[in-house]
């Protein structure tokens, strides 16, 4: 396992255990996520996207994320609507299946498994990704929010997301073929590395036992959902998209990745149903985890 991976689920449960103790609460558990959401990810965006090259076939990789992600939440949206889910709670499932562990599982597996190459195409990926993720997402999350709000307070609670400007602002430097300047990079990188252990210690923090057990069952639908769905819409992108060998291999095994972390921080921020969205993130979570000891097979399986 990537000593990335070891931290993440360490952080993850002295988290838990805080919680259970009494020593941290749910309200801790808010107030760090607000801060991760308003600081620590725009300094995650900034840094992790501005070394990623654009090359004239780079565009392969977003758009497989969009095949993916786009399809999802409508299959996701279906599905929760059918369940007759509470507004909140329906949000809560849109995002949390939608979103996909790029940066906190993604990218150390693929590393460890494929090496430089693969992680930059996997960056790609998540490009694609992070971008629906703050703005689709974000806005359906928002959206379904419980909290008494106008469409225009919607609107400009949407377009002052923080991490949404550092996306905007990355991919406008990008796009001009500049960089960040080195000093910015500097004061921005302690930042970064501050979003993965607070992540996680804020996806322990809102794991009770008790929350658990009741969320059980339409938690298990919900990792189903994020992972079984997401290897299908997978196989379909790559067929649409051409892509062979370490791309191909890539986008399938980021496509079956367990839910993101950034849905219980957009969750916690919209007020959605964050028992749930916690439920799911942790139970795919351990789920990935338990898979990790087959990855070489099914990285073989991949590249065929």
């Amino acid at each position: 396992m990537p000593l990335s991976l070891h931290v993440f689920i360490l952080t993850f449960v002295v988290g838990i255990l805080l919680r259970s103790r009494g020593i941290l609460t749910k309200m801790h558990a808010e107030r760090l996520a607000t801060f991760v959401f308003s600081v620590s990810l725009p300094a995650t965006i900034l840094v992790s996207l501005d070394p990623v090259a654009l090359t004239s076939t780079a565009w392969k990789l977003p758009l497989a994320a969009c095949l993916i992600t786009l399809p999802m939440i409508f299959c996701s949206w279906g599905l929760a609507r059918l369940l007759s889910l509470p507004r909140e709670t329906q949000g809560g499932f849109v995002l949390v299946t939608s979103s996909i562990n790029s940066v906190y599982f993604a990218f150390p597996v693929v590393l460890a498994t494929f090496g430089e190459e693969g992680l930059t195409y996997a960056v790609l990926f998540d490009l694609g990704q992070t971008t629906l993720t703050l703005t689709v997402l974000y806005g359906l999350a928002v959206w379904h929010s419980t909290e008494t709000a106008t469409r225009r307070s919607d609107a400009i609670r949407l377009l002052s997301s923080p991490p949404l400007w550092a996306l905007a602002c990355i991919l406008t430097i990008k796009l001009s073929g500049q960089h960040l300047p080195l000093r910015l990079i500097e004061l921005l990188t302690p930042l970064h590395f501050t979003t993965t252990p607070l992540a996680s210690l804020v996806l322990g923090l809102s794991i009770s036992f008790s929350t658990i057990r009741r969320t059980a069952r339409l938690a298990t639908v919900g990792v189903a959902t994020r992972i079984g769905g997401g290897l299908l819409l997978g196989s379909i992108a790559v067929w649409v998209l051409g892509l062979t060998g370490v791309e191909r291999a890539v986008v399938l095994l980021i496509a079956a990745m367990p839910s993101a972390v950034s849905a219980l921080i957009i969750a916690a921020e919209a007020q959605l149903d964050e028992e749930l969205v916690a439920s799911i993130v942790a139970l795919s979570m351990c789920l990935g985890v338990l898979m990790l000891p087959w990855l070489p097979r099914l990285t073989a399986m991949l590249l065929e």
